[in-house]
């Protein structure tokens, strides 16, 4: 799970959007409208919405080009459960929460990578029982 959670207003521009997400190295980043989360927006979104469309980053607003609603599970739900909900609801990011607060941000890869170190740790495991 990434954590701190970098977000930005809704009204902020697509080339604000960007920088920020060059700065923190970030692929995805969470758009508060009205103070509450509303929704997310990956790189592929700027490339498909603003990019490939000729818009201008300058003029195109975060809250134009979110996915949205924001799919969010429970920060105790396990990983399998976790890549259950990001298939059937055909996402790659999850939002994690702790009761109404937003605590991480979890991605395929994120869960990809933590069920590969489970299994490598499990496969040693065995080895050493030899």
């Amino acid at each position: 799970m990434s954590k701190p959670v970098i977000s930005i207003d809704g009204d902020s521009s697509i080339r604000e959007t960007t920088i920020l997400m060059t700065e923190k190295k970030i692929g995805s980043i969470l758009v508060f409208v009205n103070g509450l989360p509303n929704g997310i927006i990956t790189e592929r979104d700027i490339l498909v919405r603003v990019v490939s469309k000729g818009h201008d980053p300058d003029k195109t607003k975060a809250r134009e080009i979110i996915s949205s609603p924001l799919i969010s599970i429970n920060e105790k739900l396990g990983i399998l459960e976790a890549m259950r909900i990001m298939r059937e609801k055909d996402i790659s990011r999850l939002i994690i929460m702790r009761e109404d607060e937003v605590v991480g941000i979890v991605s395929e890869r994120d869960l990809i990578r933590a069920l590969s170190i489970s299994s490598l740790s499990s496969f040693s495991s065995l080895l050493r029982k030899k």
